[in-house]
């Protein structure tokens, strides 16, 4: 009988530790797996935050329609009339059509004034009407760079800049997530290997009874299986308490399509963890230096710095802008006269005497581009020793999960030698317990350093501003 109990204890414990519940998981098809992938496709559909990174999208694109607005015709209509006492001086009325240029606008239009005091300036033939078509034309302030033309440039660039925010948001968002998931693979795991340490025990507390009973154990050995129980126990509370909070944590990502959250149901269990084959740490900076939101956003706004350099630059010039208009007769009778004939011309022209305000605006250009330039340099060698940092530590962790998988297997030869010793009498249930406990401690710790991994990978990837490929 004591060879049939110390056989079947020790078969139980490496059995239980070594493979767990994991055939027993996959011989139910009711149990479901939510691997990493499934959760990063949900979250970006119905994620709120994601949602968010979305509208940052939009925004961006919005920009860009703002800039091209300042290209939009303009439809224009100016009407006056004046009458004093009793007597109508006149009537003015102007109707005109804006169409901006790269540089300049067009004009077309149809003006009609008549009044006996109308000012013979705004003669347009007799109160006939005329029709006019010109050109405005700035020829040195504003030929080569206008505020029509920098809103729009900066459009493009305020759209790279919303689109490095949105990239930002969604890869903080997806290291949360993963470490949220990884943590709890890691409490699912220590649950399930706290349960089995606990079923153990009672197995060998009933064991033991029937052993005192029969006179080969003495009355302490029950105590000693009896205090293993207990703490055992309280360690299955404890990791059913943890698993229960990682359960909820990862549930905050979880929402419908509707935008009702969701809760991680106790049957879903997670994926087993994969290898990754990582880049190396030069091909990570190389890449980071081109893709890396932070520095996008900041090369983003060096070309919103340059266009503004290049307006405080047209500042600088005096400005002289040209007006034409060609006039002629209603469109029935159409253009009579020549280009020569009928025309209005206009120039102006304006010219700070000193330019303290342009000179300085130029200078204060060129500082705040410097400024950033030195902001990308540090930003640039800031991501770059983030990643060297953080691949350190997943190269770590590969060593001390290849350590602790080392030291599981050496506690289960002990366990099993210590199983062997018990079995001729050699040893007691105080050592079995003890060498039980060690590699169930040792198991749990691996899963714990396999979770850390998975973290450290994915804050690798978060460094190196890389989002996961979703399958």
């Amino acid at each position: 009988m004591k060879r049939i109990f110390s056989y079947l204890l020790c078969v139980l414990s490496l059995s239980f530790i070594s493979q767990g519940l994991a055939q027993d998981v996959e011989a139910d098809s009711t149990i479901k797996k939510l691997t990493l992938d499934d959760l990063y496709q949900m979250i970006m559909v119905y994620h709120p935050v994601a949602q968010q990174a979305e509208l940052l999208s939009a925004q961006g694109q919005m920009q860009i329609r703002l800039g091209k607005g300042y290209f939009d015709p303009k439809l224009e209509s100016k009407y006056d009339q004046k009458v004093f006492k009793n007597n109508e001086y006149y009537q003015k009325w102007n109707s005109y059509a804006k169409i901006p240029l790269w540089a300049g606008n067009i004009n077309v239009g149809y003006e009609r004034n008549d009044g006996y005091k109308l000012n013979p300036e705004n003669d347009t033939d007799g109160g006939n009407g005329l029709m006019y078509i010109g050109l405005e034309l700035p020829v040195l302030k504003g030929l080569l760079m206008d505020e029509r033309r920098a809103a729009l440039k900066k459009s493009h660039a305020m759209q790279k800049l919303a689109e490095a925010d949105q990239i930002k948001l969604i890869n903080k968002l997806i290291l949360q997530i993963a470490k949220d998931y990884w943590e709890w693979y890691y409490t699912y795991h220590q649950y399930r290997l706290a349960l089995e340490g606990y079923e153990l025990a009672q197995f060998r507390m009933e064991s033991v009874d029937e052993r005192i009973r029969q006179g080969d154990l003495a009355t302490v050995d029950g105590v000693e299986a009896k205090i293993t129980i207990q703490q055992r126990e309280i360690n299955l509370r404890m990791a059913q308490m943890d698993l229960q909070k990682a359960r909820l944590v990862l549930s905050n990502h979880m929402w419908t399509d509707e935008g009702k959250p969701l809760e991680l149901l106790p049957e879903i269990l997670p994926e087993e963890l994969k290898v990754e084959i990582l880049p190396s740490v030069d091909q990570l900076i190389i890449e980071a230096n081109i893709a890396h939101p932070d520095i996008i956003g900041l090369q983003a706004k060096n070309s919103i710095l340059a266009i503004d350099q290049r307006m405080a630059k047209e500042a600088v010039k005096p400005e002289l802008n040209l007006k034409y208009n060609y006039l002629g007769t209603t469109p029935v009778s159409g253009w009579e006269y020549g280009l020569g004939e009928n025309y209005k011309f206009g120039a102006t022209f304006s010219m700070p005497l000193f330019l303290r305000k342009e000179r300085a605006k130029l200078q204060m250009s060129k500082l705040k581009i410097q400024d950033n330039e030195l902001s990308m340099i540090m930003k640039k060698r800031e991501v770059s020793n983030n990643i060297r940092r953080a691949f350190i530590a997943v190269e770590n962790y590969v060593e001390l999960t290849d350590m602790q998988q080392e030291m599981s297997v050496n506690y289960q030869i002990l366990l099993q030698g210590e199983a062997d010793k018990f079995e001729a009498g050699e040893s007691t249930v105080f050592y079995m317990n003890v060498r039980e406990g060690k590699l169930l401690e040792a198991e749990t710790k691996l899963f714990k350093m396999k979770a850390e991994y998975a973290k450290s990978v994915a804050e690798l990837n978060w460094t190196a501003g890389v989002p996961p490929v979703m399958k």
